[in-house]
């Protein structure tokens, strides 16, 4: 059943007998009203689609203006003062409340008694819980069957763009990108695992690489050791997302060479052989191969929003040489701007207590678009550029002499 704005009314609010009022949580907890009427029924109204003034409940619901004056003759607030879900009794349910909420903090020393209101109200009035009739506010009724609907819609739409363990081919893992000469047999002492990097598309010249690894652990013949042929006893998943790939989409395979020419492509964004060494996040172990590709594709969903339909596969040619030659032109001017203005960017940064809040007085400074400031910001030594928020610090010092 439900009920509509109109029926909060006088007849309705000499009814109650407890209610209950969240005005919501900063954290997006939904607000709620419950309102317990002497003849058996639950009125719950939802924060989401009220047409009255949630922050002051009382000009809907006049009878919270005396309840909520510390001086009233007939409402007992039960629930804390600080409680993020504020609980009023009528003052003649307080005879029979004080024993039973007694009795119940004696059972349960760590639970708040606000945990157990209604079914207190019920046992006080002597109303089987079971016989209550439940009402929701139409608006609120109107808005959960809305989000549940959009919560099945959004499940149907997971299920269907999931990827298959098979949609794409794992990579068997060796370090550093060494693949041997023999590769013919998966129970080579040398593979570690299997590997499967796909990439996304974020802007029209920015695409992340996201890769799952599914890393073998070998039994041990004894606390740190194990032998050539020992048996995979666990299959690891791990998560690594390269952010911004500018080069191929794919990790070369190791060819020798300098290490330190390896390093500088990968900090120009580049993929390396050394790349399919990387351990980010570990997700969770399986005890099959099947399994872990299968949890691959739910975590690949998750953790960076691959699927059916945002994939590029690895390997995929890239078309977009020409905008992101563009990018890195523009990255190299702001570099020389960085080296030549770090002073007065430094001037400017200093009159606020966060560097945050100079974003836009610096990108005047420097004549350049507000989102562009990130970059140069990027530039500095976190433990020079944190350092310029001498408000802050200035206080501390003063406070400490």
């Amino acid at each position: 059943m439900s009920f509509n704005f109109e029926d909060l009314n006088e007849e309705l609010f000499s009814r109650v007998i407890a209610f209950s009022y969240s005005i919501g949580s900063g954290l997006g907890g939904p607000g709620a009203i419950i309102m317990l009427t002497n003849d058996g029924k639950e009125y719950f109204v939802g924060e989401a689609g009220f047409e009255g003034n949630w922050i002051h409940p009382e000009k809907t619901f006049v009878f919270m203006e005396n309840a909520f004056d510390s001086n009233n003759t007939e409402w007992v607030q039960i629930s804390k003062n600080y409680a993020y879900e504020r609980i009023y009794f009528r003052k003649e349910l307080q005879n029979g409340s004080d024993s039973l909420i007694k009795e119940y903090h004696e059972d349960n020393e760590f639970c708040d008694v606000s945990f157990k209101w209604v079914s207190l109200v019920w046992q006080i009035l002597g109303i089987d819980p079971d016989n209550i009739e439940h009402i929701v506010y139409d608006k609120t009724r109107e808005i959960a069957e809305k989000e549940e609907a959009d919560r099945k819609r959004s499940e149907e739409h997971f299920k269907k763009v999931l990827l298959k363990p098979d949609s794409f081919e794992w990579r068997k893992l060796y370090y550093d990108n060494y693949i041997p000469k023999d590769d013919s047999s998966d129970g080579c002492w040398l593979l570690q695992g299997y590997y499967l990097l796909l990439f996304k598309k974020v802007d029209t010249c920015r695409v992340d690489g996201h890769m799952m690894t599914i890393a073998f652990q070998r039994e041990q013949s004894r606390e740190g050791e194990h032998t050539i042929d020992a048996k995979v006893e666990a299959y690891n998943l791990f998560y690594q997302r390269f952010e911004d790939v500018r080069g191929p989409l794919e990790i070369p395979e190791c060819q020798g060479g300098s290490p330190m020419k390896n390093l500088e492509k990968s900090f120009a964004g580049y993929l390396t052989c050394y790349c399919v060494n990387t351990r980010d996040e570990f997700i969770r172990s399986y005890s099959s191969l099947e399994e872990a590709k299968k949890g691959a594709m739910y975590w690949f969903k998750v953790r960076g929003g691959i699927d059916s339909e945002t994939a590029i596969p690895y390997g995929t040619k890239r078309s977009d040489e020409a905008e992101i030659r563009k990018r890195e032109i523009r990255e190299a001017e702001l570099y020389l701007m960085f080296i030549e203005r770090y002073a007065d960017v430094i001037e400017v940064i200093k009159k606020y207590d966060y560097p945050g809040n100079a974003t836009d007085e610096v990108a005047k400074l420097l004549g350049i678009d507000g989102n562009e400031v990130g970059f140069i910001y990027k530039m500095f030594k976190p433990v020079l550029f944190f350092t310029t928020r001498l408000g802050t610090i200035r206080k501390l010092v003063g406070e400490g002499l």
